[in-house]
């Protein structure tokens, strides 16, 4: 079995994610996409609450070969290293695929043990808007380099129109 591993905060989630997902799923021939929603990244600010990132993967995550998972969670793995530790523990016969969007690419090297997570499986690299310079660049040689359509859709501009001011009608 061919398992893509596609963690995130999923804060929220949207459909570049799915985008990223679904090119993976069908380029490599992958069996399942695992969704692993992140109790919360270390390298974000604190996430909104995690049923409301579980859920929000769910909305996203089309067809049932996508499987939105609280895996890391019940794991207690707050570093990918330690989730794919644990998943080639429990799972010897899978193989398994780490997926990524190209706007991950420039914090790739703030990972914990990112050389580990490097070495531990193929690594999956999906274009994304603007990255373009960084699946170029910073890519890794033997990483997987997938060039798909751009999904303009992203987390932190989602998030930014959620918390901006609704303006106040003008009173005559």
């Amino acid at each position: 079995m061919k398992v893509g591993l596609f963690g995130g905060s999923f804060d929220p989630a949207h459909e570049g994610h799915a985008h990223v997902a679904e090119t993976a799923l069908k380029r490599l021939g992958l069996d399942r996409v695992w969704w692993l929603v992140s109790p919360q990244n270390p390298l974000k600010a604190k996430s909104s609450p995690f049923a409301e990132r579980m859920q929000s993967a769910r909305n996203h995550a089309h067809g049932p070969r996508m499987v939105v998972t609280d895996l890391e969670q019940r794991l207690e793995c707050g570093f990918t290293y330690e989730t794919l530790r644990e998943l080639k523990r429990l799972y010897p016969g899978v193989s398994f695929f780490l997926i990524m969007g190209a706007d991950n690419l420039g914090n790739f090297h703030k990972w914990r043990n990112w050389r580990e997570v490097a070495k531990a499986v193929p690594v999956v690299v999906v274009s994304r808007p603007g990255a373009g310079a960084n699946l170029r660049v910073r890519a890794p040689r033997g990483w997987i380099h997938l060039n798909a359509r751009h999904h303009t859709d992203s987390s932190t501009a989602l998030r930014a129109a959620r918390h901006r001011p609704v303006a106040k009608p003008k009173r005559k």
